[in-house]
């Protein structure tokens, strides 16, 4: 359940008219292109308001402050996270072969511009500017942990005595792979990457191939 602090960052209301919806997203997208230009300790409400062509009244009838509007953005980063996770393992059954499945993983998630961009990773560095952001964060990783290490039953990799902490290791080569492809501009450069990025994720992800 979350806390009376994480409530209060809440939607002050939800849009039920397709206009204010459109409004939100206009807010958060605004935003997430302000972090992509890396200013995030210069964001405020009133320049976001200004950059998106709305009032500040009108914004603050959604989003009390500007806090409000990270966690919005980050509580759908990291929905869309576990989302993708859960959907690609209804495709796999496990007798695949790992690689086909790390493939999928990491190019679903690297190339997606709703969940890996620039201004996601500057929104991520931010997470530690309030407590409710950082218990948000705190509560995700539990779940990616988890999901990590079904993928590793499901795919018939024995388990270490810690399953965790191999997870936790999983899951920070994952993050940062994906932080460096996402502020990889060059194309044929991020193909390299990417590249890079797989054979450390085949291995991570190969229990058996990593104890040797």
């Amino acid at each position: 359940m979350p806390s009376m602090n994480a409530q209060s960052l809440a939607l002050r209301k939800k849009a039920k008219q397709q206009r204010s919806r459109e409004k939100i997203e206009l807010i958060l997208q605004t935003t997430l292109d302000m972090l992509s230009e890396g200013q995030i300790d210069r964001i405020n409400t009133n320049e976001i308001a200004r950059r998106a062509g709305v009032s500040v009244g009108s914004l603050y009838n959604f989003f009390p402050n500007k806090q409000s509007i990270l966690y919005e953005l980050f509580r759908r980063w990291l929905e869309n996270a576990l989302t993708g996770l859960d959907e690609l393992d209804t495709r796999y059954y496990g007798s695949e072969p790992i690689r086909d499945y790390i493939d999928d993983m990491f190019e679903q998630m690297a190339i997606n511009a709703q969940a890996n961009t620039a201004g996601h990773w500057q929104l991520r560095r931010s997470m530690n500017s309030s407590k409710e952001l950082s218990e948000l964060e705190e509560a995700h990783m539990d779940q990616i942990l988890a999901r990590f290490i079904r993928i590793q039953e499901k795919f018939g990799r024995q388990l270490p005595t810690n399953p965790q902490r191999l997870a936790y290791l999983q899951n920070l080569i994952s993050v940062s792979c994906l932080n460096i492809v996402a502020l990889t501009a060059d194309e044929q450069e991020r193909k390299t990457v990417m590249h890079w990025c797989k054979n450390l994720l085949y291995l991570v992800f190969d229990v058996e191939r990593l104890e040797q």
